[in-house]
């Protein structure tokens, strides 16, 4: 990812995801969801240290307007979500969230 790629990533996931509320789904899972909504962007997964991420809000979105690398994409996620809200994990896996 260039530097160019990375200072646009970082400002989109600022901007559109940086003041998550923390929540929780019905199975007990903690989440980062938009405020005032119930739209979850991540959920974390503690049992196998994973953090799933909604595709169609943060993967797709900075895939199609900063032509990224996939792979870099995620571990750009990863590593933001690590710095902003100290969650760390093993791996991010993309979905869409309907929990």
């Amino acid at each position: 990812m260039t530097e160019l790629q990375e200072r646009g990533v970082n400002k989109f996931l600022n901007l559109h995801y940086g003041n998550l509320e923390v929540g929780t789904t019905r199975m007990g899972y903690k989440t980062l969801k938009i405020k005032d909504t119930d739209r979850k962007i991540f959920i974390t997964e503690e049992t196998n240290n994973l953090i799933y991420v909604d595709t169609n809000y943060v993967i797709h979105p900075i895939l199609s307007m900063f032509r990224t690398d996939y792979t870099e994409t995620y571990d750009y996620v990863k590593n933001w979500l690590l710095k902003k809200y100290d969650l760390d994990c093993l791996d991010i896996v993309g979905t869409t969230m309907n929990l």
